[in-house]
């Protein structure tokens, strides 16, 4: 499994969740295998800091990193969330806190 987590910066899994879309300057993209993480890479946000964000050039992003799911504080804009749904990629949404620690509990 892949999960691409909202990054406020470029701490990785020391990092933490990011509020929004357009606040996170990076995603940490974790991949779990067999319950183990096996691999972390850190990817900018094209998207950062941009006032309008485009749902489907979002998902496009997220499909690129092989993510099944992605975590973030605040989904903004209904139709990215949608669209992400639609494209079969879970939303986590409403957490807090350091990425490695909410990695634990999923």
């Amino acid at each position: 499994m892949i999960i691409a987590f909202a990054s406020k910066n470029h701490l990785g899994l020391n990092s933490d969740i990011g509020n929004n879309i357009a606040l996170s300057e990076y995603f940490t993209v974790a991949e779990i295998e067999n319950g183990k993480l096996k691999k972390v890479k850190n990817i900018e946000n094209p998207f950062f800091k941009e006032q309008e964000i485009n749902a489907q050039n979002f998902v496009d992003f997220i499909k690129n990193t092989n993510a099944q799911k992605i975590v973030i504080s605040v989904v903004d804009n209904a139709d990215i969330e949608n669209e992400l749904l639609l494209n079969d990629i879970e939303v986590i949404k409403n957490v807090n806190g350091r990425i490695a620690d909410m990695l634990k509990e999923l």
